[in-house]
């Protein structure tokens, strides 16, 4: 049983997953496998069936390891799919909006791309989306738990190179005023490749802000309901501006989600809550990057 002990040491630092269930199946597995072997050698000494066991044990032995691998590859999968659901607790970010100068266009996308691994060097920063609502119109939208946090990416490596590269490839971009803090009202999150995106700005009433924020919540447990949408977060950008950023793998995401109860809602409600809110405000986009 050293081997065995050994054996399944192995198998959790491969997989990263140390439940009874999988070191059971590991045990009954490597159990069959090392039966087989005995019953091989012991056969081999005899003269009767030698040939047949030449060509059946080995073909055992390759179904064993090969359900072995699967095994420890399903495990590992369903590790990754509860670490990338499981979310921290995103209270507050960053929204930035930014215009490209003509024919800059392909270099802040460029850029974009390259903030990327500079974001994944940030451990505070939960969730980082660089994105492209039209032809000449990009953002940024990244979440935190907390404000030292926020501050440090704001003293970071893509902060800084955005304000050196601003005057070169951005149209009129001003810091005070395009860099927005926002809050975070609700999240809802699944797996998945990010590729496309929504973004919907909404301004509340004077008196219905409260009734707001209730419907963005409700919105959250809607979405949960949605396996195709990917990210949905619900954020506040000033005392009566709201907005609304989720993503999906593909545009069938994207028009089940149009098609969905959030949006439904939201049309049958704009009238009551909101202040001026037009279908024109849910823009595509795509999705450039995203940690």
């Amino acid at each position: 049983m050293g081997e065995a002990a050994i054996f399944y040491i192995g198998c959790s630092v491969h997989t990263g997953f140390n439940s009874n269930t999988f070191l059971k199946i590991v045990h009954a597995i490597v159990l069959n496998v090392h039966s087989m072997v005995t019953c091989f050698a012991s056969n081999l000494q005899g003269n009767k069936k030698q040939e047949e066991m030449k060509i059946t044990v080995p073909l055992k032995l390759a179904l064993l390891v090969f359900l072995l691998g699967f095994t420890i590859q399903t495990f590992s999968k369903s590790k990754n799919t509860h670490i990338m659901n499981s979310t921290k607790n995103e209270t507050i970010g960053l929204l930035v909006i930014m215009k490209a100068k003509q024919g800059k266009e392909q270099e802040v996308k460029k850029f974009l791309l390259g903030g990327l691994e500079f974001v994944n060097q940030e451990p505070q920063t939960v969730s980082w989306f660089a994105f492209q609502i039209n032809e000449n119109t990009f953002g940024i939208y990244d979440t935190f738990e907390v404000e030292e946090g926020r501050q440090a990416h704001l003293k970071g490596k893509v902060a800084k190179a955005l304000l050196a590269n601003a005057g070169d490839l951005l149209e009129n971009f001003n810091p005070s005023t395009d860099i927005q803090t926002i809050d975070v009202v609700a999240t809802n999150h699944k797996s998945g490749l990010q590729n496309k995106g929504l973004f919907v700005t909404m301004k509340s009433k004077e008196t219905t802000t409260t009734d707001v924020e209730n419907f963005l919540n409700i919105g959250r447990q809607l979405v949960s309901e949605e396996p195709e949408t990917l990210s949905w977060y619900a954020i506040k950008i000033d005392a009566t501006t709201y907005a609304i950023f989720d993503t999906f793998v593909d545009d069938s995401g994207r028009d089940a989600h149009l098609t969905g109860k959030v949006a439904a809602a939201l049309m049958e409600n704009a009238p009551v809550l909101l202040d001026g809110f037009e279908a024109s405000a849910i823009q595509k986009i795509d999705i450039i990057a995203s940690k």
